[in-house]
């Protein structure tokens, strides 16, 4: 009886300690009209506008922010409008912001547009930030850079 009874104790803890790492856990996927309770948790200074224009294949988003803070980033599908959190060579996007209050993120971006999620979330504390970066495409590039001034005032 008293063996039974410690087993079911040790269960049970088990039990308690996962589902409290569990409890904070990102989801995995973000509806596109879901809204966050806070705006204080996260502020992007790259991209300033929350919108960028590249030719590179990868882009550097970063933010400063309140310490403790889980931060996800996630992108949106071209095929149902909901957004899912991005994996990059095995890994999830996923970290928390330290002390310094400093956090910076590594984008593999598409072709086209990037629709991205940032989610923050800190204890009950919900922050999404939505920030869109174009990567132009080689042909794109190569046309910008062989226009001139005064192909503009040319054009008719």
């Amino acid at each position: 009886m008293r063996k039974k009874l410690l087993s079911a104790l040790c269960l049970f803890l088990v039990v308690s300690a996962l589902s409290g790492m569990c409890a904070f856990a990102s989801p995995y996927s973000v509806s596109p009209w879901e809204t966050g309770n806070s705006d204080s948790l996260l502020y992007i200074k790259k991209p300033a506008s929350l919108s960028a224009t590249t030719s590179e294949s990868t882009y550097t988003v970063s933010a400063s922010g309140r310490p403790g803070a889980e931060v996800t980033v996630y992108r949106r599908s071209i095929y149902d409008g909901e957004f899912y959190r991005v994996f990059q060579g095995g890994y999830m996007l996923e970290g928390t912001i330290g002390s310094s209050g400093v956090y910076v993120v590594s984008i593999e971006l598409v072709e086209g547009g990037n629709k991205m999620l940032i989610r923050a979330q800190n204890d009950w504390e919900v922050q999404l930030i939505k920030i869109d970066i174009t990567r132009l495409s080689q042909s794109q590039l190569e046309r910008l850079n062989g226009l001139s001034v005064g192909d503009l005032f040319n054009a008719y």
